[in-house]
């Protein structure tokens, strides 16, 4: 029998919308929000982060879940390293803040902890914004922050033209895509990629499914 899909979400942003699409899409996966009352106080040791992780196969973040406040950032910070430690492989999603003066902030955290991420998730509005604090075309960000970064893979969804690009260790991917929204369309990827096996053909058939 397949073991489900699991995923762990935690803070702001587009995180608990992609938890719900992975729990709701066909493969049906098991998942876990990490509730916060007020992300801008509250105490980061009370996540127990070994227990909450568990078996798990993603860790799913948000970018702009550091802007919070400090508690955000460190509770963030530790779910990142238990989650090295622990199995579960970290999905970060780069999203504009509600003050979009504050992405460059977002963004300094991500690349602080780019080397702890294996799936860097850029949404449509944000991806623009983060090439011009890079200074460089948006169509050379993917491939550059994957070089750079040595992240396994760098994904740009842009769901006013329903596509979706993919850089990865291995080459790249582009194809359409039939999900409405960013979070529909990583939670349902986030169930397909264990599925559909390694390598770059496990990649684009997970990503074909969305």
């Amino acid at each position: 029998m397949e073991t489900a899909v699991r995923c762990v979400g935690f803070g702001g942003g587009s995180v608990s919308g992609v938890i719900t699409a992975a729990a709701s899409s066909d493969a049906g996966a098991s998942v876990d929000f990490v509730e916060v009352a007020d992300l801008a106080d509250f105490s980061h040791g009370e996540i127990d982060w070994r227990g909450r992780l568990e078996h798990a196969h993603w860790l799913v973040l948000s970018a702009s879940t550091v802007l919070a406040g400090g508690s955000a950032r460190s509770a963030q910070g530790a779910g990142m390293t238990f989650a090295e430690f622990e199995g579960p492989r970290v999905v970060m999603i780069v999203d504009q803040p509600d003050d979009t003066a504050q992405l460059a902030e977002a963004w300094g955290f991500v690349i602080e902890r780019i080397r702890q991420i294996h799936i860097l998730f850029l949404t449509e509005d944000a991806l623009a914004e983060v090439a011009s604090i890079e200074e460089m075309d948006s169509t050379q960000l993917l491939s550059e922050i994957r070089l750079r970064g040595m992240v396994p893979q760098v994904i740009a969804f842009e769901p006013s033209e329903k596509r979706v690009r993919i850089e990865h260790s291995l080459g790249a991917h582009t194809g359409s895509c039939s999900a409405e929204s960013t979070s529909d369309w990583l939670g349902r990827y986030l169930c397909e990629l264990p599925r559909q096996g390694p390598g770059a053909d496990g990649i684009a058939a997970a990503a074909n499914r969305c």
